[in-house]
């Protein structure tokens, strides 16, 4: 039997298996309702937030496969969202449909992705208004991550995603942190999860270096230091309220919503949606990890910053519970359309809605 080098991709399970290669699952399925950790306390869709948010003060971030579902997000809904930050991901669309293309050009491919017909497509489909005004992402400011050794997502794939956003945003306005040394498919933190260089559940690593500040001062500007700990609290937020039967779109019941103590007593506050990459899904082996320890907590206690984590469950055809980026669940997957892309969306037009506790 031929040997597999094992990576957190279905796409990239599918292809082997194909070749009569052997894997094995990280995942405890023993949750098949798509349920999870629990939290502090729940939103109720139907009562109300409680939370003043502006809208317009969104952003977006992810690992992995939730980096591509980031930039598809960040694309598509740029009339709200303020930049994004890419760990490990790679161009709007960047698998145009195909698993094949999903899996030769970006991943752990040779050259990096042709970017030119990308960018004529994103044009294309603002214009028919499958995604908004691609004049806003010029305002906006973008970080990315690549780790040197990181054999998922190849640098040249990240190489072509900077290229893509080049056409959109001044080159001011992009944050490149390219082949970080030492570096795997990982989300990068100071402290915390594997060495950095390890590539296996949780995916976070203790790599000296704090990615999920770097990437929220980029999108946001300066800001205050970091809480030494977080004191918010985690709530969950139905996903259910916003998509029918979210388990046939390999999606979990519940999101789960970071919120600083200031922005429960009423402050106004950004928003900002993290979305975990393969196998990070609080269902799964990763549990809390990815919405615990990222790094985003500490930083949106004390930047007004709710964090919202949206979850995805494994599934038949996503056995790796990654986001739809290359079209497992919807053609429209890359559209504002796409039930996972307006299910994230809905979430966040819910939150920013819903009465404050004074009724502001």
């Amino acid at each position: 039997m031929a040997t597999c080098r094992r990576v957190e991709w279905p796409l990239v399970l599918a292809a082997v298996g194909m070749l009569g290669c052997s894997t094995s699952s990280d995942h405890d399925e023993s949750d098949p309702d798509g349920g999870g950790p629990a939290a502090d306390a729940a939103i109720a869709p139907d009562g109300g937030a409680g939370l003043k948010v502006d809208l317009q003060q969104t952003s977006v971030s992810g690992l992995s496969s939730g980096a591509f579902m980031a930039v598809q997000f960040h694309v598509a809904f740029s009339s709200i969202t303020q930049g994004a930050a890419i760990f490990a991901g790679g161009p709007f669309d960047c698998a145009q449909g195909s698993l094949t293309s999903a899996l030769v050009a970006c991943g752990d491919a040779l050259d990096a992705p042709d970017v030119t017909p990308l960018i004529a497509l994103t044009k294309q489909w603002a214009s028919a208004g499958y995604l908004d005004d691609v004049t806003n992402l010029a305002r906006q400011r973008v970080f990315l991550f690549g780790g040197a050794d990181d054999m998922t997502v190849n640098p040249v794939v990240m190489d072509a995603l900077a290229t893509y956003y080049e056409a959109f945003l001044p080159p001011q306005s992009i944050s490149y942190e390219s082949r970080f040394p030492g570096a795997g498919h990982t989300m990068p933190t100071l402290d915390y999860g594997n060495p950095c260089s390890v590539t296996e559940t949780p995916w976070i690593g203790k790599c000296a270096y704090d990615g999920a500040g770097t990437a929220l001062a980029q999108i946001y500007g300066p800001l205050a230091p970091a809480a030494s700990s977080a004191t918010g609290k985690i709530l969950s937020l139905s996903q259910a309220s916003f998509i029918a039967d979210p388990a046939s779109h390999s999606l979990a019941d519940t999101a789960y919503v970071y919120v600083p103590t200031s922005c429960a007593g009423g402050e106004t506050c950004r928003l900002h949606v993290a979305f975990h990459g393969c196998s990070q899904e609080a269902t799964g082996q990763a549990g809390t990890a990815f919405y615990m320890n990222a790094g985003y907590n500490p930083w949106a206690d004390t930047n007004h910053i709710v964090v919202v984590y949206p979850q995805t469950i494994v599934s038949a055809s996503n056995p790796e519970a990654c986001w739809d980026w290359w079209g497992y669940d919807s053609p429209d997957y890359a559209k504002k359309t796409g039930p996972q892309m307006a299910m994230v969306r809905a979430m966040l037009d819910y939150l920013a809605s819903s009465p404050a506790p004074d009724g502001g």
